[in-house]
């Protein structure tokens, strides 16, 4: 009996209350032929999440162009897990489509006032519990010590005065390919008291007005440098394994700036992923 190999892969998507299709799609015969995506409610956010498999799909599951499922996000922000599987020797990443279905009724569409921009630098209280130092807290400043070897085994951040309409996401793994924990701001991610690591993390803003802030800062993995933080991207040390010590974060206003407005399934007001390509 042959052994099946495995390459797994998952990100996280972020979506507001309303109606979604998520669509298996190829624009070239080339898709990979054995790989295939599901779909799971995720523990961000505090709404539900209910599923509606189109004909012939199985557990949430694509396998081929064209399948598809329905998501429908009830009573607040919620997110779906999306995983890929893919056999060994096969790696084209699957094309995954997300558009918004529109359940509003047809006719003129109300003018909103647009809301007013932001202009001060969001206040950050990093709480974390440290290797041999247990609970600390720190404000505009760095959760753990770069250069030294104490473990910085959980944290939550806390955004004080956080606006409407935006908020921070964040994940962390305590070891390759492990199943992430994913927390919005406020909550805490990682453990106490049971000598793990963090060996990656991930970062992101998410909402209507995630595009008027921009998200910096730095983590810190034993023994390395610095890394600086990319918003969406999963961040670790060079072989994976290597424990998170210190991070520092800051959210800061972006200079006003005019643009057209985006697809439903690329406007961060309505989908938002992790990936940890």
């Amino acid at each position: 009996m042959n052994n099946l190999s495995l390459k797994v892969s998952s990100r996280i998507v972020v979506l507001d209350v309303g109606m979604y299709i998520f669509r298996y799609v190829s624009d070239t015969p080339a898709h990979p032929r054995n790989s295939s995506l599901s779909l799971h409610q995720a523990p961000v956010g505090k709404g539900v999440v209910d599923f509606f498999p189109a004909s012939g799909v199985v557990r949430n599951t694509l396998t081929t162009p064209g399948d598809c499922v329905i998501v429908r996000i009830k009573g607040a922000q919620a997110s779906v897990l999306v995983t890929e599987y893919h056999p060994e020797g096969e790696s084209a990443a699957i094309q995954l489509r997300i558009d918004q279905i529109s359940t509003a009724p047809s006719g003129p569409k109300a003018v909103e006032p647009s809301p007013v921009p932001p202009t001060q630098a969001a206040r950050l209280k990093l709480h974390g519990h440290i290797e041999t130092r247990g609970d600390v807290a720190v404000e505009d400043g760095w959760l753990g010590t770069p250069g030294t070897p104490l473990r910085l085994e959980g944290f939550a951040i806390e955004w004080q005065g956080q606006p409407q309409d935006v908020t921070l996401a964040y994940l962390c793994r305590s070891a390759k390919g492990s199943e992430p924990q994913v927390a919005l701001a406020g909550q805490f991610v990682g453990t106490r008291r049971q000598a793990k690591p963090i060996t990656s993390v991930a970062f992101a803003l998410t909402g209507q007005r995630a595009a008027q802030y921009e998200l910096s800062g730095q983590v810190v993995f034993g023994g390395q440098p610095p890394l600086a933080i990319i918003p969406d991207k999963e961040l670790s040390g060079p072989n994976g394994t290597e424990q998170l010590v210190a991070l520092r974060l800051a959210i800061t206003p972006r200079a006003a700036q005019v643009s057209p407005p985006a697809s439903p399934w690329t406007d961060t007001a309505t989908t938002h992923t992790f990936r940890n390509d």
